[in-house]
């Protein structure tokens, strides 16, 4: 791992964990004193996807954001050959599309900021990291198919890894060249409209109203923007739980803040992250803390506004692009 101590500025430090193979490993975990050596943890994720059943039909998945990518891409390298859906445009033809809407303002509300292939966190990137405790191995294997499809090997090491949105646009499109090539399939403008389920058992999914695509298994990776779907799921019935959810500087503040300077040639664009749960049970953190990035309109419903943060692989916007989010529970909003 690689991170900076800037904790006694002026004295900046780089700081590494190397992970090493020695003989007599035994004997020198012996000697080891100080904490600075120990056994590096194993952390090999393993997939299993073993069902009980036999598919009559080829597994469905319903949005190629992150989830529904990597979801369609494990089942793929599994063997089951699933049919990711995706409302917007591929990567190649979105990227066109939300250049123009920059800077026209001109919006397609198919293929903008927020819907098409890679989700909307191929224009937010800056979240490849997580709090979670990683036990089996996954953020490890996320992180290595990201290197094995184009982005840089540093994000394997990196205290906070990050790609960019120019680089992890091509990365997209190779998870779905490999989607492919293992024998799935993936089909843009496919937004799905209806549910077709009998005996409350699914049968299949309608694509564009018009269309039959019969299954036994989907999966709903629609993320937060899909509204019109998730209304159409309300009306099936679906069982659907509210939960807490995020409401949403210039970077030399945030490099004086962190280093003591506002630029450094040596130094990468710091970040920061802040976490705190409050008496009266609400937490407050940062969140899409994208150094060096830009402020970007998301925006996928006419005359509706959504903002968002974003960087490149160089990090050199002028903003930090952070979020201070507060918890916002369900009994906040259940009388409205």
């Amino acid at each position: 791992k690689q991170s900076v101590d800037a904790r006694k500025k002026p004295e900046i430090f780089y700081v590494y964990a190397v992970d090493v193979a020695v003989p007599k490993e035994s004997s020198i975990l012996k000697k080891a004193k100080g904490g600075q050596i120990a056994k590096a943890p194993e952390q090999k994720y393993i997939f299993t996807a073993d069902g009980t059943k036999t598919l009559s039909f080829r597994p469905v998945v319903i949005g190629s954001g992150p989830a529904g990518l990597f979801c369609a891409y494990m089942l793929s390298k599994a063997g089951y050959k699933p049919i990711l859906l995706e409302r917007g445009a591929s990567i190649e033809d979105r990227t066109k599309d939300v250049k123009e809407f920059w800077e026209t303002g001109i919006l397609k509300t198919e293929s903008n900021v927020q819907f098409g292939e890679g989700g909307a966190g191929t224009f937010s990137d800056g979240k490849l990291n997580t709090l979670v405790k990683d036990t089996f191995g996954r953020n490890r294997k996320v992180l290595e198919i990201f290197v094995e499809h184009g982005a840089p090997e540093e994000i394997l090491y990196a205290s906070k890894p990050h790609i960019g949105t120019d680089v992890l646009a091509d990365v997209v499109k190779n998870i779905r060249k490999a989607v492919i090539a293992s024998g799935g399939e993936v089909r843009f403008h496919s937004k799905v409209t209806d549910l077709k389920i009998e005996n409350n058992e699914l049968k299949g999914v309608v694509i564009n109203e018009t269309e039959v695509l019969p299954c036994e298994t989907a999966v709903l990776a629609i993320g937060h923007s899909a509204r019109d779907t998730f209304e159409m799921l309300y009306h099936k019935q679906i069982p659907m739980e509210a939960k807490a959810f995020a409401v949403e500087h210039k970077q030399a503040m945030i490099n004086r803040s962190q280093y003591g300077v506002e630029e450094s040639k040596i130094l990468p664009t710091a970040s920061y992250k802040v976490s705190e749960q409050l008496d009266n049970g609400r937490g407050v953190y940062s969140f899409c803390m994208c150094p060096g990035g830009y402020v970007v309109n998301a925006s996928s419903e006419e005359k509706r506004l959504a903002v968002n943060g974003m960087s490149y692989h160089a990090r050199a916007g002028e903003n930090a692009n952070s979020a201070i989010i507060v918890t916002v529970t369900p009994k906040d909003y259940e009388s409205t």
